[in-house]
């Protein structure tokens, strides 16, 4: 299992909109995947659901409804969502209104998260809220890569100077081996400014930062409504742009039935040669 948070401790840099990119990828993939909406505003609980208040429905305050606020409670059990309205086909733990509940506790928080090492996923996403919470700092603590998706303008650039920061400090004692991936996202075509600091990122922070950038488009957001991953429905360079990006972000990830398929054919790899071996001999 691969365990993604995409954080970043400023809001509107497009977390949500590039978690939700990165589920329909790993399925592309055919990885079992999963995705966790850890944002009590519950905005990819929306895009999945088609119900902007699914995460403060009556059924979801009163449990009937399960939602990531299960995670803190072991007697629950998990049970994310297999059907969305949109037609998306990976799995989605939706958010809770409640969720700011659980950030008093940062160990609690680990030990909820850590749950979802028990899954059967090949890919788990952590959509995660922009404060510096429990809800940010313990899917860190678990994660296996933290991307941090970053606009490139002045606001953008502190709000990763702060994501560093926060691993330097709290992060790397408890998860030294926390892969960092930075992409840069909603870059402004006609922007002198935005391209110069794009270019900035990459020379300064190096292989850290993805090589892709992904510009801002209204029809980004259009694409998730209908289902639809932005690289389905671009048409000029930005879609390999799009699918460079997450791409890069799965290498090495492989699915389990993918696994369990190169495994057998292995397995007749290596009789029809000790076959052909005997025969020679």
């Amino acid at each position: 299992m691969h365990i993604y948070a995409f954080a970043n401790q400023k809001g509107g840099v497009g977390k949500t909109t590039l978690s939700m990119h990165m589920a329909v990828a790993a399925m592309q993939r055919n990885c079992q995947t999963l995705l966790v909406d850890l944002d009590q505003q519950g905005s990819s609980t929306y895009l999945y659901t088609g119900d902007a208040k699914y995460h403060r429905s009556a059924a979801m305050v009163s449990g009937e409804v399960r939602s990531a606020l299960d995670l803190w409670t072991p007697a629950r059990e998990i049970q994310p969502l297999t059907e969305s309205a949109r037609g998306f086909t990976f799995d989605f733990l939706p958010a809770h209104a409640g969720l700011d509940r659980v950030d008093d506790d940062l160990d609690a928080g680990v030990q909820a998260l850590q749950r979802l090492r028990s899954l059967d996923y090949d890919v788990v996403i952590l959509d995660c809220p922009p404060a510096p919470s429990v809800r940010q700092l313990a899917p860190l603590i678990v994660a296996d890569v933290h991307v941090i998706p970053v606009t490139p303008d002045a606001l953008g650039t502190q709000g990763i100077s702060q994501a560093l920061q926060l691993f330097q400090k709290q992060i790397r004692m408890r998860n030294p081996h926390l892969e960092l991936q930075i992409l840069i996202n909603r870059l402004k075509a006609n922007s002198r400014t935005n391209r110069i600091i794009a270019d900035a990122l990459a020379e300064r922070l190096g292989k850290r930062v993805l090589p892709y950038v992904l510009y801002e488009r209204e029809d980004v957001r259009k694409g998730l409504n209908e289902g639809k991953a932005y690289w389905q429905i671009c048409k000029d360079s930005q879609r390999e742009e799009w699918e460079g990006a997450f791409e890069s972000l799965l290498e090495g990830v492989a699915s389990t039935e993918d696994l369990v398929d190169a495994a057998e054919e292995l397995v007749e790899v290596a009789k029809t040669e000790e076959a052909a071996e005997e025969i020679s001999s």
